[in-house]
């Protein structure tokens, strides 16, 4: 009975014991997994390499983007990684650089984390990594005022039980670095598992400095955790900034042989992992850093790479980009959590990552390689551009207040100046149709087709009564301008004057620059519109006011639109300025109480139309609506700082601010010391000067109101200054002998 009772019990305990384990095993596989590869100082340009290599097909099955690099501070790693790990823009510190494995150095991280941190976890044991400086770098995000928390991606998995781990590094002679524990530590810099010291790395003496990663003690503990239901698994892959080190000490053919090694020991690896991938799990491949020279040739998009279930392949984006092809540092860790199924904390200012499967990697190679070809010559269009403009400007005020001087050469400047007054407002609309160029047109090819097709153009306008002319102008740029924005915006993404996701600025919607062609362009037109026809001016005037502000103003507030928050309050303010102006109603008190009133409440409404928006859908308008509504002045008051920044950062040297100082420099003269012709035309063209003055009331908005409102206010600014330049050149005394020149 005794030895029954004994087999019994030894039979169940088998059952028992494989039954778990098989459940352990298949609730495992079910589970989700992230493991994220993080490799520094690699760039899009390794991966085109392996792509273009037949051994590493397996490529084709990632989804694969780009990814903006903005911190707030720098492109170094060190503020990088810390900003993948927040979800917002990070300052990071050297600092972060030093996580210790409790069995590497016990003693120095156990004594260096009490000073820095206080007492140990009760759960740190022989395994667990530690970074002593959390409280250092939570210090260093609230004195910068960023908003982010160190460690908040690790903390946020820890509450909902998903265990993680991290290993490798990037460590060199003399120097720890081992930055991929910024993102798996929580808030109190502990990583539940890792191993992250010398036992990753092999001695290897064909290698600059002797140590490369040991790519078979990563694969092995990476399999072991994931058997354990480790459920976040950070990989720091660290060869190419161990060459890099060593990259002035050796020849060029030879440095780009051993990164073209490291690169396909990175891919071997990766496709190991990918071979062996479950279902349920993903694999990120990612840049934490992109080398210097990378950043000199203003290269400085990192690649990102996914593997995950269903059909493979296609490109990523992300809410924050809604860009095919297009992501942000700031959305990995909101993409990580969305995966596990938790909801991102309110301080991750990112959003989750999503798959486009039906644009392949062609269009994605095409597109990254037109948003480096835009960011790296867009000084040498508009500078010339600007340059060009200034000088007109000035050059026109001259012979204003010169006039009877220089005889010999007034004629010809006449005729140049007919030409380049209207070539300059033609010049937004014509880099707006630039995308459809095929190829990367250079600079010089750039410059040689607007000026030709621009002054072509400006000749044949000219012809035209003066009040025509600008009517036109007025037309053709902002009419294409909100087509295009309403179906897609396609040519504002290619154009200099569009979006720059190189540095984050703008992903979508309108920026300041086609913001103020619209304002200054449509009041321009609309009051053009009312010199052709006289006899029902005002109704005509007041109609399309409405009509087109109106439109504008819900183009604005649209979130798949202009998505412009401070183009919503200078078109109202426009609108409540323009009314009345156009209307002749007297200025009282009432009234301008009442327009203000319903202009606020006008852009109240929009913002919360905007804000009713869910998910992706959302823009940042909303995102920014939702902030106030939940009472977040701390990140209210983030915002704000970061506009004033911005804009105080341009008026001191950005290239606007000097367009903007030299057109408003030339509206002092013209009114102080040319009144009486100005006057003259104030009575002779009286909607074009009202118009004139609604488009210098909405700039000095626009320059209020917007984050880089300089730039709006200085191109809105030359639709009301260049047209009364040109009216003055060719009006009354100034002109008696040259009036052929221009339109009556």
């Amino acid at each position: 009975m005794r030895k029954m009772t004994i087999f019994v019990v030894g039979i169940c305990s088998v059952f028992l014991t494989v039954f778990f384990s098989f459940t352990t095993s298949i609730l495992s596989q079910n589970r989700p997994t992230v493991i994220m590869l993080l490799v520094p100082e690699l760039t899009r340009q390794d991966i085109r390499a392996l792509y273009q290599n037949a051994a590493f097909s397996f490529l084709n099955q990632a989804a694969i983007g780009e990814m903006n690099m903005r911190t707030a501070v720098s492109l170094r790693d060190i503020h990088s990684v810390l900003t993948l790990g927040t979800g917002t823009r990070a300052a990071g510190s050297e600092w972060g650089r030093n996580a210790y494995g409790l069995s590497e150095k016990r003693t120095t991280g156990l004594a260096m984390y009490r000073q820095y941190m206080g007492e140990v976890p009760a759960m740190v044991r022989n395994g667990t990594i530690l970074f002593p400086y959390a409280s250092v770098l939570a210090e260093n995000n609230k004195q910068k005022n960023t908003g982010a928390i160190p460690g908040l991606l690790g903390e946020t998995l820890k509450k909902h039980g998903i265990r993680r781990a991290v290993i490798g590094n990037s460590d060199m002679s003399g120097k720890v670095s081992r930055l991929s524990v910024l993102l798996t530590m929580d808030r109190r810099g502990v990583t539940p598992q890792g191993w992250i010291g010398e036992e990753t790395l092999i001695h290897s003496p064909f290698f600059p400095g002797g140590k490369k990663t040991d790519y078979s003690f990563l694969a092995y503990h990476v399999r072991q955790w994931q058997k354990r239901g480790t459920g976040f698994i950070a990989v720091e892959l660290g060869d190419l900034v161990r060459l890099a080190r060593y990259q002035s000490v050796i020849s060029t053919q030879r440095y780009l042989q051993l990164r073209q090694q490291v690169m396909e020991e990175i891919a071997k690896f990766t496709e190991t992992l990918t071979k062996e991938r479950t279902q349920g799990q993903k694999i990120v491949l990612l840049s934490a850093s992109l080398p210097d020279s990378e950043i000199a040739e203003k290269k400085r998009m990192a690649p990102v790479l996914l593997w995950e279930d269903g059909r493979g392949g296609g490109i990523l984006t992300s809410g924050t980009t809604r860009q095919p092809g297009l992501a942000a540092n700031i959305d990995m860790a909101p993409t990580i959590l969305t995966w596990f199924g938790i909801q991102p904390p309110i301080e991750m200012k990112g959003m989750p990552l999503r798959t486009e499967r039906e644009i392949g990697h062609d269009e994605f190679w095409k597109k990254a390689e037109r948003i480096d070809h835009i960011y790296a010559t867009r000084p040498a269009v508009l500078y010339p551009y600007v340059g060009m403009t200034i000088t007109v400007l000035v050059l026109s005020s001259v012979l204003l207040f010169s006039f009877d001087r220089w005889k010999s050469t007034k004629e010809k400047a006449l005729r140049i100046l007919s030409y380049l007054l209207p070539f300059v407002l033609l010049v937004p609309f014509l880099l707006l149709l630039l995308p459809v160029v095929p190829g990367l047109p250079s600079p010089f090819l750039v410059v040689l087709l607007v000026s030709g097709v621009g002054l072509g153009l400006a000749h044949l306008l000219q012809r035209l009564s003066f009040a025509a002319c600008y009517f036109w102008i007025g037309i053709i740029n902002w009419v294409p301008l909100l087509l295009d924005g309403f179906t897609g915006g396609e040519l504002i993404c290619g154009s200099y004057l569009g979006y720059d996701p190189v540095i984050g600025a703008r992903y979508y919607g309108i920026g300041n620059e086609y913001m103020g062609v619209l304002l200054g362009a449509s009041i321009l037109s609309i009051a053009m519109a009312g010199e052709m026809q006289r006899r029902h001016a005002r109704r005509l005037v007041l109609t399309l006011m409405v009509l087109i502000v109106g439109l504008v103003v819900f183009y604005m507030a649209w979130p798949e639109g202009g998505s412009k928050a401070g183009g919503i309050l200078v078109f109202l303010a426009a609108l409540v300025y323009g009314i009345p102006a156009f209307s002749g109603f007297a200025w009282r008190k009432r009234y301008v109480a009442a327009l203000l009133g319903i202009g606020m409440a006008a852009a109240c409404l929009l913002f919360v139309l905007n804000y009713q928006a869910s998910g992706a859908e959302q823009s940042h308008i909303g995102r920014a609506v939702g902030e106030l509504a939940r009472g977040n002045w701390q990140e209210i008051g983030r915002i704000i700082e970061r506009k004033l920044t911005m804009n105080w950062r341009l008026i001191l040297a950005s290239i606007w601010s000097k367009l903007f100082i030299a057109s408003f420099v030339v509206s002092l003269l013209l009114i102080y010391y040319q009144s009486e012709r100005v006057g003259r035309i104030k009575r002779q063209y009286p909607w074009f000067t009202t118009g004139m003055k609604t488009i210098s009331f909405g700039s000095f908005v626009a320059l209020l109101v917007n984050d880089s409102g300089i730039i709006a206010a200085a191109l809105a600014m030359l639709y009301a200054l260049v047209p009364i330049l040109y009216r003055l050149l060719w009006n009354g005394e100034a002109s008696k002998e040259y009036t052929q020149h221009a339109p009556i």
